[in-house]
């Protein structure tokens, strides 16, 4: 060994020897493995499958569910898959553009109440018709009950013709409800009225 390298190893021993000890951890020892040095923090890895669910277009709508007597699928475009109905559409025009005068006409009527049946009167030869003071009252009655008929029955025909679902009964059930509350008015007034009751009896007698 020569002069220079005895001296280098004298003066790192020197060195080592005026070293500090290295600090001792208080930490009580873990279990299982070892204390993270100080300073790193656990981060944990990205999941490949969130960010690809995230980027993934979404998926197409469930298709419709057929009907449950067989007929067209439901849903929106339900009514543009159906056939037009051309002569349901001709025949529910047609029934009511005639309600729409039906009604005028037994809503007028209603208000001409008491002169009508003073015609039928005097063509019966049953005597002369004294109104109830209440009869205005239900002629007003039966005239909001059928104009309200109709806009019903109109409204209800419309949407069905959108559909393109049958509509031509619709007017029909319409004027039939129409026919029978005129023929309960109608006798809910005759069979009121003292002179029409007299005029049964003596019927009843002969």
């Amino acid at each position: 060994m020569t002069q220079d390298e005895a001296a280098r190893n004298g003066m790192q021993g020197q060195a080592a020897e005026g070293a500090a000890p290295p600090p001792r951890d208080e930490r009580p020892r873990p279990q299982y493995g070892e204390y993270a040095p100080e300073g790193w923090s656990w981060q944990p890895p990205g999941d490949d499958r969130t960010d690809a669910a995230a980027s993934a277009p979404p998926p197409p709508p469930p298709p419709a569910a057929p009907a449950p007597n067989g007929g067209p699928a439901a849903g929106p475009g339900a009514a543009a898959a159906r056939p037009p109905r051309t002569t349901d559409r001709f025949f529910t025009i047609l029934l009511l553009a005639l309600g729409a005068i039906g009604a005028w006409n037994t809503s007028v009527s209603l208000q001409q109440l008491p002169g009508a049946i003073q015609g039928v009167y005097s063509d019966q030869g049953v005597g002369t018709y004294t109104p109830q003071p209440w009869l205005p009252t239900l002629a007003l009655i039966g005239t909001v009950f059928m104009l309200a008929l109709y806009a019903a029955v109109l409204g209800w025909s419309i949407m069905r013709l959108r559909a393109r679902r049958l509509a031509f009964w619709v007017p029909l059930v319409g004027g039939a409800v129409a026919f029978l509350a005129t023929m309960v008015l109608t006798s809910i007034v005759f069979l009121t009225d003292p002179t029409f009751q007299s005029y049964l009896e003596r019927m009843t007698g002969a």
